[in-house]
């Protein structure tokens, strides 16, 4: 496994899933058996979206700053982008939770919306995620796909636009809305669903891919492991 692919798959797979996640709140739902179906799908769609854009504001943006080319100027493009996401998402939660001030929009606007707009998302952080690996640090980037999922497990499940996305004021706000939103989720009995695992650790070396029984014989692979001890030598 090349360096990063386990970022570059994460992001796609929660990508699909976001994306079928809107697909089944969109579409109709007629059980006269099953009458919150929509709405349960509708709210798993705004938990999962929410707290995807808060994982990444939390661990993508400043490596992509620091390590990519004009990579201030890509994250910037990205908020923009994610914060128009985040605005649609909480237009979709006032009218499902039917606030007086979002009654006005119909429901086929806002699906075209939140669709036009995670499309649009999807595609620039695909693109920054391509740029990061270009760029990175090899041993920074085999971490970030597990520090994805466990900033996903601790985001926000509620869309707050208007809260600041970098800095440290940021990773206050996301805190606080977390804690608010775990005490209202279980209040309120919603179902969030469990954010994408990256795909299982493979074992690099040759060596350790044949004590594990797991020859993939990656061109890339090390004969042995190479583990750097500190002190002196004996």
């Amino acid at each position: 496994m090349t360096h990063g692919q386990s970022l570059a798959q994460t992001i796609e797979a929660t990508q699909q899933s976001l994306e079928r996640r809107l697909a089944a709140a969109v579409a109709p739902h007629r059980d006269p058996s099953r009458p919150r179906d929509n709405f349960a799908h509708t709210d798993a769609f705004l938990a999962a979206t929410s707290r995807h854009l808060a994982a990444v504001d939390a661990v993508l943006l400043r490596p992509v700053e620091r390590a990519v080319p004009e990579g201030g100027t890509l994250v910037h493009e990205y908020l923009d982008v994610a914060r128009n996401l985040e605005l649609t998402l909480s237009r979709l939660k006032a009218r499902l939770y039917g606030e007086a001030h979002a009654i006005y929009r119909s429901w086929p606007d806002l699906w075209k919306e939140a669709q036009t707009r995670l499309s649009r998302h999807n595609r620039l952080e695909t693109g920054m995620v391509e740029a990061l690996l270009r760029h990175g640090e090899p041993g920074e980037l085999d971490g970030l796909a597990q520090r994805l999922f466990r900033a996903e497990t601790r985001a926000p499940t509620r869309p707050p636009p208007y809260t600041p996305h970098t800095g440290l004021v940021s990773r206050l706000t996301r805190r606080l809305w977390a804690l608010a939103d775990r005490f209202w989720d279980d209040a309120e009995g919603r179902v969030i669903p469990e954010p994408v695992r990256p795909p299982p650790h493979r074992h690099d070396s040759l060596l350790a891919q044949y004590l594990v029984a797991d020859p993939r014989f990656d061109d890339e692979a090390t004969v042995l492991e190479h583990k750097h001890r500190h002190g002196k030598p004996g």
